[in-house]
């Protein structure tokens, strides 16, 4: 169908998989989002299904193919038809399908071509230049980025582009109703993060030692895909060389964090780098007492520690010190969740993001339209 015939603009998203990461996660909330403000959505997802497709909208328009790799020639023909039939408004690529998308825009003159950069490792983005970008950024129309320290990194790279570049705050979905949270019997810690190195969970079980002798019995949980085996397998190591075997569970991969969620005491995150993560999001919608090392975003999503504790990276001590300052008053600790929740809502919300995004992506969508869906 021709765009001047069409009511309705289209923005089509592109993604690898939709395994449990935080680029996925975006990818599944922008598009279950779209359609709230008068934008056809769709997502192709180039290699994988994961746990996250069942939390698609049907309203959606989904397409699921196996890419092989680079060059799955039949899988790229593929996808250049389906999207000369749909003919987006916009083509939103999440981070390394950016390669597939340039090459796509090719096919697709008149798309305008969004990357979506979700790059976690900001404190390094230095020592990871991507030298590929110098070919392909001619190509991308707008550059998303999840952090500042992103955004001023590729402003600086790229001066043509630097009023072209954004950073627009990550959002999470709605974890629960109001809970209210007491300590029971046993205190639960959760720790939401894919299993590689830059998620560091070896402080947080470092930080872990000594904790029953201090607050009684606990139970730590750790949730996420299993990104780097090496990692995992360190992991469950050290927890039985510091002897957690009873205190620690790895759960791993979960379609659904909403329960683990409501069933914690604490959130963590221990990383030694970061972007925007959504897991940090999710523990506000949740109202959970979160705390987290000072890195990427972090330390703006809690308020530089007005709702959460905040910890140096790589420090054991410190974060072993922040969960004692948390079960020594845990009431203070569950209304500054409660805190967190609503300014994770107000600054982190879906109203946030699109309110940022559709004037980028779609600036002939009207104005009123965008301001009056409401929270």
């Amino acid at each position: 169908m021709a765009k001047e015939s069409r009511h309705m603009p289209k923005i089509i998203q592109l993604v690898d998989s939709l395994s449990m990461g935080g680029t996925e996660r975006m990818s599944v909330n922008i598009a279950n989002y779209l359609l709230d403000f008068g934008v056809e959505s769709g997502l192709i997802i180039t290699r994988e299904s994961g746990g996250l497709e069942q939390y698609l909208k049907s309203s959606v328009k989904k397409r699921l193919f196996s890419k092989k790799g680079k060059l799955d020639l039949i899988t790229f023909y593929r996808i250049v038809v389906l999207l000369r039939t749909e003919a987006p408004d916009v083509l939103h690529a999440h981070q390394t399908s950016i390669f597939w998308a340039v090459l796509l825009k090719f096919f697709l003159p008149r798309t305008k071509l969004i990357w979506h950069d979700h790059f976690g490792m900001s404190e390094k983005i230095d020592q990871y230049p991507r030298k590929e970008m110098n070919l392909l950024i001619g190509s991308i129309d707008v550059i998303i980025t999840v952090n500042e320290k992103i955004k001023s990194y590729w402003q600086n790279r790229f001066p043509s582009m630097r009023d072209k570049v954004y950073y627009i705050e990550n959002f999470s979905g709605n974890i629960s109703e109001e809970l209210t949270r007491k300590k029971k019997d046993q205190f639960r810690i959760i720790n939401i993060a894919n299993f590689r190195k830059q998620k560091d969970q070896l402080t947080l079980l470092r930080a872990l030692v000594g904790l029953k002798e201090k607050i009684g019995d606990f139970k730590a949980y750790f949730l996420g895909e299993y990104v780097e085996i090496d990692w995992k397998e360190k992991i469950q190591s050290e927890i039985i060389r510091l002897g957690l075997e009873e205190q620690v569970q790895i759960v791993g991969p979960v379609n659904n964090v909403a329960p683990y969620i409501e069933m914690a005491h604490i959130g963590i995150l221990s990383s030694e780098s970061e972007g925007l993560p959504v897991a940090l999001l999710e523990y506000g919608m949740g109202a959970l007492p979160t705390i987290a090392t000072d890195v990427g975003q972090c330390g703006d999503v809690l308020g530089h520690g007005q709702f959460g504790e905040l910890v140096p990276a790589k420090s054991p001590e410190k974060l072993h010190q922040a969960i004692l300052k948390i079960c020594a008053d845990y009431p203070q600790a569950a209304l500054q969740g409660q805190q967190f929740k609503k300014h994770v809502e107000v600054n982190y919300g879906y109203l946030n993001f699109f309110n940022k995004y559709l004037p980028i992506a779609l600036p002939e969508l009207k104005r009123e339209k965008i301001s009056s869906i409401p929270v």
